[in-house]
């Protein structure tokens, strides 16, 4: 059983992939708006500190995106793939003392996993937003916005980790 999947679909996935999609066109709609070259780079004050072309600034930040993504969606399956020595999760020796157990341990992560990269996902559509509007109005960035969902992301990786240890506390016999 894999928690994470939902009338037979990988939610997280999905949401991601449309997060992404919303992103793309959003980038699309408002390219001619953008300044080129454009501020890539934003200092503690919000003030750009470094400019980079527009082109140069979504490609880079849609391969950093696409490939942390990426290596969120792929820990569950290198997880299957690794000798146990190489797995670090919580109460190790139940949950990977047979592949059934090692199985259901996988599936829970893959769900954390699963609402971290809907997180992120939402994260970098908020800095991708943010830097454009900034461009646009040739203005600072709107820290105060930024670090609200910095914060809430980070508060979720928080969750997620003390949540990761409840799911993976062996179930008490008795």
């Amino acid at each position: 059983m894999e928690p994470r999947k939902q009338n037979g679909t990988n939610w997280p996935l999905w949401t991601t992939l449309t997060i992404g999609l919303v992103i793309t066109w959003r980038v699309w709609s408002l390219w001619s708006q953008l300044p080129d070259p454009m501020a890539s780079h934003y200092g503690l004050s919000g003030r750009a500190d470094s400019y980079m072309s527009k082109s140069g600034f979504f490609l880079v930040m849609g391969i950093v995106g696409a490939g942390a993504l990426a290596a969120i969606f792929a820990t569950p399956a290198l997880m299957r793939r690794l000798p146990r020595g190489l797995i670090n999760i919580p109460h190790s020796d139940y949950w990977l003392a047979n592949e059934e157990r090692r199985e259901i341990a996988i599936a829970r992560m893959a769900d954390l996993h699963g609402g971290m990269a809907v997180a992120t996902a939402a994260l970098l559509g908020v800095v991708a937003e943010l830097v454009m509007r900034a461009n646009i109005q040739r203005t600072n960035l709107d820290n105060s916005t930024f670090l609200v969902f910095l914060v809430a992301y980070m508060g979720y990786a928080a969750f997620l980790f003390f949540r990761r240890r409840q799911l993976l506390h062996p179930p008490t016999e008795g």
